[in-house]
């Protein structure tokens, strides 16, 4: 094994602190998830020999493993320069260098790739966080390619209830007064437009916005000083105050399901991921049981796990259905 030296010497640090991965590059288990995980998503999109974008693809490792288990072109796209740059480098230092994976800056739901541009499109614990779920679905159908899969893999499954606590109690934590993320960023940009709103009044104009996104937030605002009262309810009390993205929205698998159906997307329920032979111990007992009853019941799975997995493929339309 080589020292943590070298080991930092060959990843950028952003990558090493970001995963803590000293640790797990020294867990061959944990490696072996991972390959795992990404081969089964790259079974499930139906990979081998086409192109694949992946949505939000963070540091872009799971794009990169289905670029290396066979799939003709990888695009994984970020909003994150520094993630970027960290798949670019992970790209380029494989042996030889990866000359079917891409990843690129920008939100891949609004960098107008051509339609049907992609046979397989996939996202990774990103759609609680999206602002216009129904448009990133709507956007997903028009990229693929008849008769190709859209995959969706995300952790805040509604109907896993031992998660909720602690998934609300982060939703607290980003509204905590005075410093909270979301609270702070909409202090700011209250007293941004409303200089003259200083002391208490801001906090109680802080408070009562709590939910509402940008030009929202100034309109409750002056309606308040106005008539003492805010007719603007907000759907959900818990997002960005600027750009509304939510910080990790509960969704029903089964409602999520109902919204491919809206999108074009025919729907079905994946069983979950549960990796094989990589612990000597009975967890690896329990993970067994668990596959064996997801796999033959994948409803099951969305009550026993966190993480929800969902395929919709494309329809290949007849010619009397396009004609129609």
């Amino acid at each position: 094994m080589q020292s943590d030296a070298e080991i930092r010497a060959q990843y950028p640090e952003y990558f090493l602190t970001y995963y803590t991965y000293l640790r797990t590059i020294r867990n061959t288990a944990r490696i072996e998830h991972l390959f795992q995980k990404a081969y089964d998503m790259y079974r499930y999109l139906g990979a081998e020999g086409k192109d694949v974008l992946d949505l939000g693809a963070g540091f872009g490792i799971e794009a990169l493993l289905v670029a290396i288990y066979g799939a003709r072109r990888v695009v994984a796209t970020e909003i994150d320069h520094d993630m970027v740059e960290v798949g670019r480098y992970l790209g380029e230092r494989m042996d030889p260098p990866m000359t079917n994976f891409e990843s690129k800056f920008g939100d891949g739901i609004a960098m107008q790739f051509p339609s049907e541009s992609f046979d397989g499109v996939m996202t990774n614990c990103v759609i609680s966080h999206v602002r216009d779920l129904e448009g990133f679905l709507e956007e997903a159908y028009r990229l693929l390619r008849p008769g190709g899969f859209f995959f969706l893999s995300d952790e805040n499954n509604s109907l896993y209830l031992p998660a909720r606590f602690r998934r609300r109690r982060g939703w607290r934590q980003m509204e905590a007064e005075p410093k909270g993320p979301f609270f702070a960023a909409r202090l700011a940009y209250i007293g941004e437009h409303f200089p003259q709103i200083t002391g208490n009044e801001l906090l109680e104009s802080a408070r009562l916005t709590r939910g509402l996104v940008g030009k929202d937030i100034l309109d409750a605002v002056r309606e308040h000083r106005e008539f003492r009262r805010i007719t603007a309810r907000p759907a959900f009390l818990y997002r960005h105050p600027i750009d509304g993205q939510y910080p990790e929205r509960e969704l029903n698998p089964f409602w999520l399901m109902r919204k491919f159906g809206d999108a074009g997307l025919v729907p079905e329920l994946l069983p979950a991921f549960f990796s094989q032979k990589i612990e000597n111990n009975p967890r690896q007992w329990v993970k067994d049981a668990l596959r064996s009853f997801c796999s033959l019941w994948p409803t099951l799975s969305v009550y026993v796990w966190p993480i929800m997995r969902l395929r919709g493929r494309k329809p290949v339309l007849t010619p009397a259905a396009r004609a129609s």
